[in-house]
């Protein structure tokens, strides 16, 4: 009885591992295929026959702009690719987004978690009730009232980088706003109670007390919000429409060259995409690996402490 039990143990241990390659190959793929598409290529539409593609670099090069922009087969992008001001335009949203965003979220999250003032109960539901409307519905919106507050304050009117972050602040502080609040109430609230004992004011005990024990959970959120935002499709096709303007994300979609035999219609540049779209996923991965034995140790003296 004990053998079939032990080959019982043998055959799930196979399967799980069998599930698990599977699950890394379909999560790799999407990768793998990516990066493949990037340093492949034929030389020429004649050749496309060949089973095994040459390796090249000149879809990287052409996209950093060290390049002619001309695809694998002769065909000239249909826009021009800039891919460094977009990369800077992605950056700079990014930044000052998250910067906003991560103040107002955590004034608000320990006003919410810790405060007890009127109609707090029913600002609570509708934060709540919030995270029910996706950003994506809201874009027409967006647009019509950026349009509108365009004609007075150019500055933060549609194919602006000012109207953007507002939008975007707007959709990353409601949810930071719930992550920082549950966070907040979780802490201990004697250490806090103490220092207001010894006279110390609200702004004084979020300020020393409440914002370093939730270092470890604010480094996590601005990592993962200003590298979701560095990419973020939605909010900026509809409000950005310049080429000065464009981010990563609306970049990207300009890969395309001219088709058919009359030049009308278009195609997408397949391989240069790819090349874009890995350069373009580089600053994120930087990010986490320079930065991931900082959050552990921040997470670790947090629990230490």
């Amino acid at each position: 009885m004990g053998m079939v039990v032990g080959r019982e143990v043998v055959w799930r241990r196979r399967v799980a591992h069998v599930g698990i390659w599977l699950a890394l190959a379909l999560i790799l793929y999407p990768f793998a295929n990516m990066l493949w598409q990037a340093v492949t290529a034929y030389s020429t539409a004649e050749t496309t026959t060949r089973w095994w593609p040459s390796f090249t670099s000149d879809h990287l090069l052409m996209v950093l702009g060290w390049r002619d922009q001309v695809d694998e087969y002769g065909g000239r992008m249909a826009a021009r690719v800039e891919f460094w001001l977009w990369m800077w335009n992605s950056v700079k949203v990014a930044v000052i987004t998250t910067a906003i965003a991560t103040s107002l979220a955590l004034t608000t999250a320990y006003a919410f978690a810790r405060l007890r003032f009127t109609g707090r109960a029913s600002l609570d539901n509708l934060l709540y009730m919030s995270h029910f409307f996706p950003g994506v519905l809201l874009a027409v919106a967006y647009w019509s009232i950026f349009d509108r507050i365009g004609d007075t304050f150019p500055t933060i009117g549609v194919d602006t980088h000012g109207g953007l972050v507002l939008a975007l602040t707007g959709q990353a502080t409601l949810g930071m706003v719930w992550a920082f609040k549950g966070y907040f109430e979780q802490l201990p609230l004697e250490i806090e109670e103490a220092a207001r004992i010894d006279g110390a004011t609200d702004w004084q005990t979020f300020r020393a007390i409440a914002l370093p024990l939730a270092r470890p959970m604010i480094v996590v959120m601005v990592l993962l919000l200003a590298t979701s935002l560095m990419y973020e499709p939605m909010l900026s096709a509809a409000l950005l429409t310049g080429s000065d303007t464009a981010t990563l994300p609306i970049g990207l979609g300009r890969f395309t060259v001219a088709a058919g035999s009359g030049g009308n219609g278009s195609s997408v540049a397949l391989h240069e995409f790819a090349a874009a779209a890995l350069l373009a996923s580089l600053p994120g991965v930087i990010v986490f690996v320079v930065t991931q034995r900082w959050m552990d140790q921040s997470v670790a003296g947090s629990v230490k402490g």
